[in-house]
């Protein structure tokens, strides 16, 4: 009887294997994938954030860019505070998404403030892919002390109010005229670990199939959205209404406006300057998502001293900005990132001089 389970038990182990070993050998022939190690991760309050420590990489075709991170889930290597720290935020435009370190647009202004400045500056690039203008106070609460930045630079890009409506990590309040925390996905604190694991990322540098898994995983299982999708008899949290999502209402106007205030606040709090800055990739188009109204509006109140080098960046490409773009992906390629390192350094040379 024993020696029956022992020989059904191999017999399934065997056949298990066979059949992941002719599904991965499936994928490979007709599904081939880009293979990556995932490293963002979300943080229980709901924000994402990148992985502490460490290595990733993440290939798109023929390109493959790899990945460090230090102990205060920066992008590169860990280093001591200069004499002047700056920590830039945004999302993978700012991180250089599918760019290798040196490639990076932060890389390029650390060359040029090291030439100037004699290595007295230091940038710490603290973007993470698919954030939001939401996603930053929490990240700074938690881990921006830790840094002690002396100039924090919030990169604008023309996703990031239309990510902080639809992450729902704060509202605004009509009545009140103040933020409301609140969330959309939870993570699920067992996949979270399992991400971690040293097998689970071997198997996805080396498995077609696991990569597949992986973005399944992530889409249908690694997350539960407390909103029900937002519909406000089933939310388990504090929801906008829904005309508030309309292009129609000045809504998304005042949660923009309340969390570049809180950012600021952040900043004063903590001894640093802030400056709002762009990537230099909105159009002219003001009505086309909350995020490109928004900039327009930045763009014309002369209280807000926003750093935009769109007009730079146009300057650069004659506004094709498939030049500077990775064909198929859309991120800035190696002469995009340097063009944006560029235009960036025309205003904020002069800025660092004057400290």
């Amino acid at each position: 009887m024993k020696l029956n389970w022992i020989k059904n038990t191999g017999l399934i182990l065997i056949s298990t294997m066979i059949a992941v070993l002719l599904a991965e050998l499936g994928v490979r022939v007709f599904l081939p994938q880009n293979k990556k190690i995932t490293w963002i991760e979300m943080h229980p309050d709901g924000f994402m954030m990148n992985q502490k420590g460490g290595t990733a990489f993440q290939e798109f075709g023929e390109r493959r860019a790899d990945y460090r991170f230090t102990s205060n889930r920066l992008r590169g290597s860990e280093e001591n505070t200069r004499d002047f720290n700056i920590l830039t935020l945004g999302d993978s435009f700012t991180f250089g998404l599918l760019l290798n370190e040196e490639q990076t647009f932060i890389h390029h202004l650390q060359a040029t403030t090291d030439s100037i400045f004699a290595d007295s500056i230091r940038f710490m690039n603290a973007a993470v892919g698919g954030t939001g203008l939401a996603d930053w106070p929490g990240w700074l609460e938690n881990f921006g002390a830790a840094t002690q930045p002396d100039l924090v630079i919030l990169f604008l890009n023309y996703k990031d109010l239309d990510r902080a409506l639809s992450k729902n990590l704060f509202i605004y309040d009509t009545e009140t005229d103040a933020l409301i925390a609140s969330r959309r996905w939870k993570p699920r604190a067992f996949f979270t670990k399992l991400g971690q694991k040293g097998w689970y990322r071997w198997l996805q540098a080396h498995s077609h199939l696991m990569n597949i898994t992986v973005k399944l995983l992530w889409r249908f299982v690694y997350f539960d959205d407390v909103t029900h999708n937002f519909d406000p008899k089933k939310t388990e949290v504090p929801i906008a209404e829904l005309q508030d999502y309309s292009l129609d209402s000045d809504y998304s106007i005042h949660l923009g406006y309340k969390l570049i205030g809180k950012l600021e606040q952040w900043c004063s709090i903590n001894s640093c300057d802030f400056v709002l800055a762009t990537t230099g990739f909105f159009t002219d188009s003001a009505n086309i998502d909350h995020s490109s109204r928004f900039y327009h509006t930045l763009k014309a109140d002369s209280s807000i001293h926003m750093k935009d080098i769109s007009n730079c960046m146009n300057e650069h490409t004659s506004g094709d900005y498939d030049l500077i773009t990775i064909p198929g992906d859309g991120h800035p390629n190696e002469t995009g990132a340097r063009y944006i390192a560029d235009c960036t350094a025309k205003w904020l040379m002069p800025y660092l001089k004057t400290r």
